[in-house]
C-alpha cells in the first residue's frame, strides 16, 4: 500500500469535524452485564479491528457497506451502525451484519462497545482529491481495506485484525480505508420518532436529513464485475505419478524425443521399441473463445445477447444482480469438427462433438458502467447500467463439466496410430445458426512418419497384417499427402477458424510449481482449444 501525502487538504477531508460531548446521554442497561466502561478511543479501536477482519475476509460485507454508504442517508457517505446492525447483509445465507461481527468477538465485546458509542459510525471517506477512491468506485472484489478510528491518537491502522502501523499526522492513506467515527449529523433524542434498542436519535438539523433533502448532483463511474482471468487461471494441477507429468519429466531435456512417444508408446530415455496402447485417446479438455469474437457468434436472432442497459430504482444492484441480468436466455451451439487421415486415404475421418453453452460459461464481463441520477423532488434515484462488449474476455470452459453425461463424446481420435495415420489432428470450429445444412470441404495437408521408422519386429503393415509398434522416438524423415476434410454444418453457422494439432507438440509445456503445469494448446485467434491424451475404458 502506497501513502500519499498531503497535509491541509487532510485535516479538512477526514478531521473536519470534532466530537460533541453533549451528543452522548445516558445509555440503558444492556443484558449482558459489562464490567468496565469504555472510552470513545478504546471502543472505536477495538470496533476498527473486529470491522477490519470483517471487510478483510468477505466481499459480501465490503459490498454490503459501499450500498448503504451509497445511499446518502445523511447526505455524506456514512454508514450509521445503530440503523445497519440489524440488517441482513446479501449472500449470508440471511445473516446481519451484527452476526456477521459477532464472528470476530464475543457478544459481550460488542455490547460494550455499543453502550459507550450510540452513535457509531463507518465513514467512506472521499478521496478522489487525491486519488480514485471514494464509495462510488471503491473495487468491492479486493479485500486490500485499513480501518482506524478519528480519535484514536496514534492513528493506528488495522488490515485483517492486525495492528499494521500508525498513519501519520498530515498523511493520506494511499489505499481503501474506513473510517470510525462518531455521526456528527445524529444527536441521542430518547423523544425522537426513530428509535434503537430503545434509544431515540434525530438530525441535529434538517439539512443533514437526505430524504427531505436529496442530493441533486449526478454521477458516472464503472464498477469491476468479474475479474480479468490471470495466466493462472490456464494452469493445471497433476499428480506426480500422472502419466503426462512423467512424460514432461522423461523427454523435457531430450529434443528429438516427444512427450506423446511416453504416453502413447511408453518409450523411455532409452529409446527402447514400444506398443502402443490402444486406449489412449485425445480428448477435448478445454477451449475458449476470445472476447472479441462475442459479435461474430451473437449475429442470430436466435442467439442470446448481451443487454445493452438496464435501470434500477432507489439502490444498487450487487455483483450477483448484475450477472443475472446481463445475458438474454438461450445458448450457443458450439461444434468441434476434427480430421485425422490415413495414408493413401484421401478422405480423412471425421469426428464431431457438439456442445451448448451458455454465454456466462464463455465470457467474462470485466467491468459495467452506472449512471445514477439522484432523486429530486419529482422523482426517485435511478442506477442505470451499460454493458460494453469490449469489456468481454474468454473463459476456459471445460466440457466435461458442463456435459457431464456425455464426457465419452469429448474423444476425438482412435489410438493415434503413427504406423497408418498422419501426424497431425486438424479441427474446425464454428457456432451453428440457423436452418437447412450446406457440405464444407477443405484441402488439408497431412505429414507421416516415414516407414522405415518401424519394422516387422516393430510395427506397420505386412500383407494384410497390422502391427502398432513404434521403432522408437523421433522420426527420421517424414513425407506430406493432402486429403479432403468433408463435413456438414448449418447454413449461416459462424466460422471461428481452423486448428492443426501435431504428435510432436508438447502435452505439458512448463511446470509452474506446486504441482501445476502450463497445457499447450492451438490458436486459430478467435479459438484456443486444449486436446490432452486421455486413458480410455472403450
Amino acid at each position: 500500500m502506497k501513502k500519499v501525502l498531503c497535509t491541509v487538504a487532510c485535516a479538512l477531508l477526514m478531521f473536519s469535524c470534532t466530537q460533541d460531548d453533549n451528543l452522548f446521554v445516558e445509555e440503558n442497561p444492556v443484558d449482558v452485564p459489562v464490567q468496565v466502561e469504555l472510552t470513545t478511543a478504546e471502543a472505536q479501536t477495538k470496533f476498527a479491528e473486529i470491522l477490519s477482519k470483517a471487510v478483510a475476509e468477505s466481499e459480501e460485507v465490503r459490498q454490503f457497506i459501499r450500498k448503504e454508504a451509497l445511499s446518502r442517508f445523511d447526505n455524506d457517505n456514512d454508514v450509521f451502525y445503530p440503523f445497519v446492525k440489524d440488517k441482513i447483509v446479501p449472500g449470508t445465507g440471511a445473516q446481519t451484519f451484527r452476526n456477521i461481527l459477532l464472528s470476530y468477538c464475543s457478544e459481550e465485546e460488542l455490547k460494550a462497545i455499543e453502550k459507550s458509542q450510540p452513535l457509531l459510525n463507518i465513514l467512506v471517506p472521499d478521496l478522489t482529491l487525491f486519488w480514485e477512491f471514494n464509495a462510488q468506485n471503491w473495487d468491492t472484489s479486493s479485500n486490500e481495506v485499513a480501518v482506524f478510528c478519528r480519535n484514536d491518537e496514534t492513528n493506528s491502522l488495522y488490515a485483517n485484525g492486525e495492528n499494521i502501523g500508525q498513519l501519520p499526522v498530515g498523511e493520506v492513506p494511499g489505499f481503501p480505508c474506513l473510517v470510525i467515527k462518531n455521526n456528527e449529523r445524529l444527536r441521542v433524542n430518547n423523544a425522537a420518532t426513530r428509535t434503537v434498542d430503545g434509544v431515540g436519535y434525530e438530525f441535529i438539523s434538517d439539512a443533514y436529513d437526505g430524504s427531505k433533502h436529496p442530493q441533486t448532483r449526478d454521477s458516472e463511474f464503472d464498477q469491476v464485475v468479474e475479474p480479468v482471468p490471470g495466466e493462472s487461471a490456464s494452469w493445471i494441477q497433476l499428480n506426480s505419478d500422472d502419466p503426462l507429468v512423467k512424460a514432461y519429466y522423461e523427454f523435457k531435456d531430450v529434443p528429438s524425443a516427444c512427450q506423446r512417444d511416453y504416453i502413447y508408446y511408453g518409450i523411455t530415455k532409452e529409446n527402447k521399441p514400444g506398443t502402443l496402447n490402444k486406449k489412449i485417446r485425445e480428448k477435448l479438455y478445454r477451449f475458449k473463445i476470445n472476447g472479441t469474437a462475442f459479435m461474430v457468434i451473437s449475429d442470430d436472432e436466435k442467439d442470446p445477447e448481451l443487454v445493452e442497459s438496464f435501470s434500477k430504482k432507489e439502490n444498487y444492484y450487487t455483483k450477483e444482480e448484475i450477472l443475472e441480468r446481463i445475458w438474454t436466455d438461450g445458448a450457443f451451439e458450439i461444434e468441434f469438427v476434427s480430421c485425422v487421415s490415413v495414408e493413401g486415404n484421401k478422405d480423412g475421418m471425421e469426428k464431431k462433438i457438439h456442445l451448448s453453452c451458455k454465454p456466462s460459461d464463455l465470457f467474462a464481463l470485466t467491468q459495467i458502467h452506472i449512471h445514477h441520477n439522484n432523486k429530486t423532488w419529482f422523482h426517485r434515484a435511478t442506477n442505470t447500467y451499460t454493458t460494453d462488449p469490449d469489456n468481454l474476455v474468454s473463459k476456459w470452459v471445460y466440457p466435461e463439466f458442463i456435459d457431464t453425461n456425455k464426457s465419452h463424446n469429448l474423444v476425438f481420435t482412435n489410438p493415434w496410430d503413427l504406423s497408418q495415420q498422419s501426424l497431425s489432428i486438424h479441427m474446425a470450429v464454428y457456432e451453428v445458426d440457423a436452418e437447412g445444412e450446406n457440405t464444407i470441404q477443405k484441402t488439408i495437408v497431412n505429414e507421416y512418419a516415414n516407414k522405415a521408422d518401424f519394422s516387422l519386429d516393430g510395427g506397420g503393415d505386412a500383407g494384410e497384417i497390422n502391427l502398432s509398434s513404434k521403432l522408437g522416438y523421433g522420426f527420421s524423415s517424414t513425407h506430406s499427402e493432402t486429403s479432403v476434410m468433408t463435413y456438414t454444418r448449418k447454413v449461416g453457422s459462424d466460422d471461428l477458424g481452423t486448428l492443426s494439432f501435431y504428435f510432436y507438440d508438447p502435452v505439458i509445456v512448463t511446470s509452474t510449481g506446486n504441482n501445476t503445469y502450463s497445457l499447450f494448446s492451438a490458436s486459430s485467434g478467435d479459438v484456443m482449444v486444449t486436446l490432452l491424451p486421455t486413458e480410455t475404458s472403450y
